[in-house]
């Protein structure tokens, strides 16, 4: 009967982390606005985003500048130009960060602008002034930079999602703590204590690896779902899923070592009993 009872409350216990990891992720890398910031600070290193980027960025600019005719004949093959080299601009690191904050507030944490309509986006605002200041340097011209810059990404269903998964994941720490109560009374209810330990590590260990594969699978599939046509949104998508896997892996690698630590602990402890 201890050894059922000490199985249900270990099984408990892996279904509750299998829960709570995910969603202690989701709270640093997504809620948490600095934690975003970190995991989109890379994105820009993919050159087909960076030419998407510069594409979009330079058309923002041109439709707010304010000029026509020659000028703007003039202008617009120099701020494409500039657009296209604008991660090599003395300013843009501060840029994207900025746009990396601007639009986890829109998507996140603020009420989203009107012209979202409802879904996700991010504000490249920054990148904007950054580009027309530029080129207002280089030619002597006085562009208006874009006043707010922002493009939308998904449709209202997915930020709808969003929103759900920002609430659950605010409960992660306390299923967590649900978890280990319920890990530990698995072991102090077991028959034989290392075995339970040892069965614990296991079933972290391959908690482990399904979810790693669960995270690389089904990101395609929300891309998919979330940006069916080419452009800037689906290569941020793509980039901020290859930035998302990289960053959940690592968690599963620390998740893994401590199953592997801890089978390795019940060894000793059913050797020595």
């Amino acid at each position: 009967m201890r050894a059922f009872v000490s199985f249900l409350l270990g099984l408990g216990a892996l279904v509750m982390a299998a829960v709570a990891v995910p969603g202690l992720w989701v709270e640093r890398n997504v809620v948490d606005e600095s934690g975003y910031v970190a995991l989109a600070s890379s994105l820009e290193d993919d050159a087909a985003f960076r030419t998407e980027l510069a594409t979009t960025v330079s058309q923002g600019v041109m439709r707010g500048a304010g000029i026509d005719g020659v000028g703007r004949d003039l202008a617009e093959p120099v701020v494409r130009r500039v657009a296209l080299g604008m991660t090599e601009l003395s300013g843009f690191d501060t840029a994207w960060t900025e746009v990396n904050r601007e639009s986890h507030r829109i998507n996140v944490t603020d009420i989203p602008p009107a012209e979202l309509d409802g879904r996700l986006g991010i504000d490249l605002t920054p990148l904007g002034t950054l580009v027309a200041d530029n080129v207002n340097e280089r030619l002597g011209t006085n562009l208006r930079a874009p006043e707010g810059l922002v493009v939308t990404v998904g449709t209202p269903e997915q930020r709808e999602t969003l929103d759900r998964v920002r609430d659950a994941a605010a409960w992660s720490w306390a299923v967590l703590g649900l978890a280990l109560v319920l890990a530990v009374a698995a072991v102090v209810t077991a028959r034989r204590r290392g075995t339970a330990l040892i069965a614990l590590g296991i079933g972290l260990v391959a908690m482990a690896v399904v979810q790693q594969v669960l995270a690389a699978n089904g990101s395609e599939v929300v891309v998919d779902q979330v940006v069916e046509r080419a452009g800037l949104g689906r290569a941020l998508m793509e980039q901020l899923r290859a930035a998302v896997v990289a960053s959940y892996g690592r968690w599963m690698l620390v998740l893994g070592a401590v199953g592997a630590v801890l089978a390795a602990v019940g060894a000793v402890v059913r050797v020595r009993t």
